[in-house]
């Protein structure tokens, strides 16, 4: 930047992103989307490895790939999500179960989805359906009963004022899930499921898609199977 004579605000206008997602990649708080990182890239006339070099890019000889993990969901930083979903040009793809969290912390998140969507992003939500086995099962799991299914109802009900925007749909899945996903653009969070334990107190796993290609596809398509089998929401008309 100081080569180009170029500051964070401008920078920031000239690639089409926010100032604070830059200044975020800049103290090492986050890697921006692929995207996002050669739109800045292109600015300063260099490649998007020269400023972030993608985890994938570095893979060990023994085959062994570094990813960046947050201990648990609850220490993944607000911001994450709201500039992943902020900078969203392709698609949003969410599975849960019941996801609260996204309305409690991510403030906005409402309007951060409609804002995509009205942008042209696909926006799919698969939330789990309350009065499925699985949820009954899951609640049992971590100690909340029929908790787990209220929070899935909430979720739905919460979902209310965007199932019917174009470009977003909501589902109802009756899946044993072993991992929340959320995939937008060319990022994945995958938040695993430990037994006995809620998933705010899991890990999440930040993986690019340029990291490996066939570790992407897995879970891609793991939530490809769970869209297919889930079933659209039902809301009142309106």
């Amino acid at each position: 930047m100081q080569l180009r004579h170029i500051n964070i605000r401008d920078l920031a206008a000239r690639a089409g992103c926010d100032e604070r997602t830059i200044q975020r990649a800049l103290n090492g708080e986050t890697t921006p989307q692929l995207r996002v990182a050669e739109s800045i890239a292109e600015v300063l006339e260099c490649e998007p490895d020269d400023l972030w070099p993608r985890p994938g890019s570095g893979a060990s000889s023994n085959g062994a790939l570094t990813v960046r993990l947050f201990p648990s969901r609850a220490q993944v930083p607000v911001d994450v999500w709201r500039d992943a979903l902020a900078a969203a040009a392709s698609r949003i793809d969410i599975c849960v179960y019941g996801g609260t969290f996204l309305f409690d912390n991510v403030h906005g998140f409402l309007r951060l989805v409609r804002d995509a969507a009205s942008r042209g992003v696909q926006v799919r939500i698969a939330v789990g359906d309350p009065g499925s086995s699985a949820v009954h099962q899951r609640g049992i799991e971590e100690g909340i009963g029929d908790a787990l299914a209220g929070r899935c109802r909430l979720t739905l009900s919460r979902l209310s004022p965007i199932h019917d925007l174009d470009g977003v749909e909501v589902r109802t899945h009756s899946t044993p899930l072993y991992v929340s996903m959320f995939l937008i653009d060319d990022m994945l969070y995958a938040n695993h499921h430990i037994l006995g334990s809620p998933a705010g107190d899991n890990p999440v796993i930040e993986i690019p898609r340029d990291l490996d290609p066939e570790v992407w596809e897995s879970y891609t398509n793991s939530f490809e199977q769970i869209w297919a089998g889930a079933h659209p929401a039902h809301y009142p008309a309106r």
